[in-house]
């Protein structure tokens, strides 16, 4: 019963940790569009500190018995303690954060193939729009090409003509377009 309690408990801590650093975010799916993918991120965030949350009630109920556990057991103990209570600390700020600021789903547009994610990072860093061209398979699965990341636009519109993609935008000095070519970007 030990043993079986340590693996789910492990399970329920090392997973959440493994999409979080070493995957894009829910184990690197893309599926349906890239704002799609991302809103589910945010939502299994939450579910993931229940995990996290879980397992390490999981260890403490089990706590009595790690006087019997070997070496092996007790370390692997102490390094779930230790993981759990970093990606508590972390995904409860994060999960503070999407309920306090918001998400950043509103800064995905799309149109046709042509998706873009604006990179909002505040003082942090300067602003991007990245463009991207999105191929779709039978089941709804997409990979990504990047086409280009433009410094901020402002409040901007683009279209898709032929080959071409025309990003209208307007600042200070007025109303500006820029043209990007296509070519080379299709889904066969």
């Amino acid at each position: 019963m030990k043993n079986k309690s340590l693996l789910i408990s492990t399970l329920l801590i090392f997973l959440p940790l493994v999409d979080s650093l070493f995957v894009p975010q829910v184990f690197g799916i893309q599926w349906h569009s890239p704002k799609m993918m991302y809103q589910i991120g945010v939502y299994l965030m939450f579910i993931k500190l229940l995990m996290v949350i879980a397992g390490i009630f999981i260890l403490l109920k089990h706590e009595r018995l790690l006087h019997q556990d070997t070496k092996p057991t007790r370390l692997m103990r102490l390094l779930s303690f230790i993981f759990a209570g970093l990606q508590v600390v972390i995904m409860a700020s994060v999960c503070f954060w999407y309920l306090v600021a918001g998400t950043q789903a509103k800064h995905f547009k799309q149109q046709q193939h042509i998706n873009v994610f604006t990179a909002d990072y505040g003082v942090f860093a300067d602003v991007y729009h990245h463009f991207t061209y999105l191929c779709y398979d039978k089941q709804g699965f997409y990979h990504q090409e990047p086409i280009a990341s433009l410094q901020w636009l402002g409040e901007f519109s683009f279209t898709v003509n032929q080959d071409e993609l025309i990003i209208h935008h307007e600042d200070s000095l007025g109303e500006h377009s820029k043209h990007i070519s296509l070519q080379g970007f299709n889904c066969s």
